[in-house]
């Protein structure tokens, strides 16, 4: 698959919640099957994810080599998950997720998908 039809899908994939009130995207193919793509989504609850992926589509699946899904509201994080190794002893080192409390919880590479599925059973509209 090319950067771009990866892309595309994401776009598809923001476009088809009923959640969203705006998107702001970045795509940045760095070659046909590289490239960096970032959003900042906001939702009718006024609350926020601001998220990006730098990957390549030259295997399947695309493999990331770095993300980050930041959602918060009122300058409050919600959750986070990101691939930055800096939790060395969990055991999907190096992804976690970070939780409203401050905790850092083990975690697999989600996809925008599922961090909207998530998001969604937030949301109080």
């Amino acid at each position: 698959m090319f950067i771009n039809e990866y892309f595309a899908q994401l776009q598809h994939i923001l476009s088809a919640s009923a959640f969203i009130a705006s998107v702001e995207t970045v795509e940045d193919a760095r070659t046909p099957y590289e490239g960096f793509f970032k959003a900042r989504i906001v939702f009718f609850d006024n609350s926020i994810l601001s998220f990006r992926e730098y990957l390549t589509t030259s295997v399947a699946p695309p493999k990331k080599y770095s993300y980050a899904f930041h959602y918060f509201k009122d300058k409050q994080l919600i959750f986070r998950y990101d691939n930055t190794p800096h939790f060395p002893s969990l055991k999907t080192f190096p992804h976690h997720k970070h939780l409203a409390n401050g905790n850092v919880v083990e975690s697999i590479a989600p996809s925008l998908s599922d961090v909207l599925k998530e998001i969604e059973t937030h949301i109080v509209i």
